[in-house]
């Protein structure tokens, strides 16, 4: 019987990075199609990827922070690939994102990606199984301009950590063909051909590579691994051998022609049936997993919001394993909970038109690392020069947080009609803006008067404001990234200072309040998370984490009790101020024009 193949049975999560439109170095043809073929050809053997193309120094280090984070949460088995330039500096390999423009040695570690630091990366995720995959074995672009000699070009060979394996697409010290007229580069490309072969173990993949390449290039290019794996790993899990056709032609794609000329005719194509047609024609071919995503994609666009459930079942009944499922789950319950026929899709809502969305029990990581701080000051200084790093700090350490009870909380802001249904009175300064902007200039214990009267309605809820763990995981909404739609916002994504935004172009500035529900929700269903109004919470304001509590509760104990926290910015905050993880504090008498609330509810 043979020997497990380690990861076997696990999950597989795959970065994937090509670069190719260089600004200040030559520009490589194949890297982006290199990157893209296997994105394609991982996902078809059972990767999760994170894909990126002509990636700049920040984006590169965002993906390589989702990865990381993803891969320490989720274990399993890791994957790193990366096509483009790459340059050896003292022993180190470090890999070049588009927009570097390194004049001297020692700008490199500022400007490119210290392939150690990835390793590091993976390696702290504690999964046990890692492989990195690097085909930037190419001429220095910068070396004319170095004061040391470059020539050789290559990087430096790399001693593989315990669990992990590491290819090169040639050896330490050589250069590596991009390939003329072809797709993809001389080393990806001859990995495509046999990276889903089946029965083979990972170095059997590579070993076949490796003869590929060297066949092709007249044994010019000898592509290079080091290892310390101590399992096997099956790319392809199947049984058939595939000993027989070591031999695959380096020049053949992943695709036939006959495939990819019908998928250049379906890629675009908003018929269903073209790409269910499609995938009856190939069903072991190269696009199948691309063409399975898009058709994922366009049901679940028809499914979202309907209130059929028999439709969101059959949903999820094809498309169980899709990260649109989690979602639809939770519309069904809410479906479920509704009598049939009603068109309601939100499944809790009061005598006062407050609307409630149902958020599962689950774990998150709350706060910021030191990297996404620097990326908040770099971000921060784009606009306000002035930034520092100090008062962003607050939100450290990260740290893991256990959310064991699912809770309702409010699809919206608190509203000023809502406000007045309770309090007769309107406070807010921008009263012009109408019943459906949220009520502002509410002090936190403005807030607690609120909520007393609103619970005597005795409706059948027990309402109370979110902890700061509660919202910063329903603001996030599975993501790990900055905001819940990226790293990145724009004033067409939230009501903020666009004129300041967060790793964007600069947009409007509205000055003011606006609507309830105007731009796009988050993936759980929940509006203005980011800007509108900062967001009381319930938890009393402590510098930093340490010593809070992880199981989701608030913290009603530790720090200040006369600060408490909002969460979210508001129309006036800048876009570093707005982020998922940002966090704020005032005394809990004060009144702001930029504060306001949103309400949990608890089924009594």
């Amino acid at each position: 019987m043979r020997e497990r193949a380690s990861g076997t049975g696990q999950k597989r999560l795959a970065l994937i990075i090509g670069n190719g439109a260089y600004v200040k170095a030559s520009r490589l043809a194949n890297p982006v199609n290199d990157a893209t073929d296997m994105a394609a050809a991982l996902t078809s053997l059972g990767f999760e990827v994170i894909k990126g193309t002509d990636t700049d120094l920040v984006q590169m280090r965002r993906l390589i922070r989702e990865f990381g984070n993803k891969l320490a949460a989720q274990k399993g088995v890791g994957l790193f690939y990366y096509a483009g330039h790459g340059v050896e500096v003292r022993g180190k390999n470090f890999l070049i994102p588009i927009d570097a423009d390194i004049s001297s040695e020692v700008e490199t570690e500022d400007y490119a990606i210290d392939v150690n630091s990835i390793m590091r990366q993976m390696d702290a995720a504690n999964n046990g199984f890692n492989i990195v995959v690097l085909d930037a074995c190419r001429n220095n672009p910068f070396a004319r301009g170095w004061n040391r000699s470059s020539d050789s070009g290559g990087l430096a060979n790399v001693l593989a950590p315990t669990g992990t394996y590491i290819a090169f697409a040639a050896a330490p010290g050589t250069t590596a063909a991009d390939g003329v007229g072809t797709r993809n580069g001389v080393f990806t490309g001859a990995l495509l051909a046999n990276l889903k072969r089946p029965g083979l173990k990972l170095e059997e993949v590579f070993k076949a590579t490796r003869e590929a390449v060297m066949t092709r290039t007249a044994n010019k290019q000898v592509p290079w691994d080091s290892s310390s794996l101590k399992g096997d790993f099956y790319f392809n899990t199947s049984t058939t051998t595939g000993a027989k056709n070591l031999d695959v032609d380096p020049k053949q794609h992943s695709a036939t022609g006959a495939e990819t000329e019908a998928w250049r005719l379906v890629e675009r194509s908003n018929d269903r049936k073209d790409l269910i047609a499609f995938m009856q024609e190939f069903p072991e071919g190269f696009y199948f997993s691309t063409a399975a995503k898009r058709l994922d994609d366009m049901v679940w666009a028809e499914v979202k919001g309907s209130n059929d459930r028999a439709k969101v079942q059959a949903y999820l009944d094809e498309f169980s394993h899709s990260p649109n499922a989690p979602v639809a789950r939770i519309l069904l319950r809410q479906l479920e909970s509704k009598p049939i026929g009603s068109a309601a899709v939100t499944v809790l809502k009061n005598s006062i038109g407050m609307e409630f969305v149902y958020i599962p029990p689950g774990e998150f990581m709350m706060g910021s690392s030191d990297a996404e701080l620097d990326e908040v000051l770099y971000e921060c200084k784009k606009y306000l020069p002035e930034c520092k790093r100090g008062p962003f700090t607050d939100e450290s350490p990260k740290h893991r947080v256990s959310i064991r009870e699912g809770f309702w909380i409010g699809k919206y802001e608190v509203t000023q009609g809502q406000w007045q249904a309770i309090m007769v009175d309107n406070p807010s300064e921008f009263a012009d803006c109408g019943s459906n902007c949220p009520v502002e200039r509410v002090s936190w214990d403005d807030i607690q008067v609120f909520l007393k009267r609103l619970n005597a309605k005795d409706d059948g809820y027990e309402y109370s404001l979110p902890s700061e763990a509660q919202w910063e995981y329903a603001a996030r909404a599975g993501t790990t990234t900055a905001f819940a739609f990226g790293d990145s916002l724009s004033s067409s994504q939230a009501n903020f200072n666009g004129e300041s935004p967060y790793a964007s172009t600069k947009g409007t500035n509205i000055g003011k309040t606006v609507s309830v529900g105007r731009y796009q929700p988050n993936a759980w269903g929940l509006y203005d998370m980011h800007g509108n109004v900062w967001e009381w919470v319930q938890d009393i304001y402590n510098f930093g984490y340490s010593g809070l509590p992880t199981d989701g509760s608030a913290n009603v104990s530790v720090g200040n009790s006369n600060f408490r926290l909002l969460r979210g910015g508001s129309w006036n905050s800048s876009g570093s101020l707005t982020r998922s993880a940002q966090r704020f504090r005032y005394i809990s008498d004060v009144r702001n024009n930029g504060a306001g609330f949103r309400v949990l509810a608890r089924l009594k």
